[in-house]
């Protein structure tokens, strides 16, 4: 009985120390949309917008509708603070406004954060596209 006891609390140990993907970390990411290598910053009538797939290797098929969390830039700024992800495998896909060319840009990346970063402030650049 003992023995079964120490196991079952070594799997709990285990299982629940193994960290997953989310946004309960202490590494934030500065996410940079670029259109032709241009900053876009966030406006009143159309605020950049971030889609964040935790967990994979691949952008979603549809990554504006397939997402774990989504996070809004402020006006004006030409970067979304995204706070606090684990270290992991991360989808980071934008969406904004492309005021020169009056359209809307879209792109995404692939992020793995490593245990090395993950208390760190992460630069993560994402070019767009129309």
């Amino acid at each position: 009985m003992n023995n079964r006891i120490i196991t079952f609390i070594a799997t709990v140990v285990l299982i629940g120390g193994c960290a997953k993907e989310g946004l309960d970390g202490k590494a934030t990411l500065i996410v940079k949309p670029a259109h032709h290598g241009d900053p876009i910053a966030s406006s009143a009538a159309y605020r950049d917008s971030v889609f964040i797939k935790f967990g994979v290797t691949d952008t979603p098929a549809d990554p504006t509708h397939d997402y774990d969390a989504l996070v809004v830039g402020n006006v004006g700024e030409d970067f979304i603070r995204v706070e606090n992800p684990r270290k992991g495998s991360y989808s980071v896909y934008c969406t904004g406004w492309d005021t020169a060319f009056n359209e809307r840009v879209l792109g995404g990346v692939i992020l793995e954060i490593k245990g090395k970063d993950k208390k760190s402030e992460i630069v993560v650049d994402v070019p767009v596209v129309e």
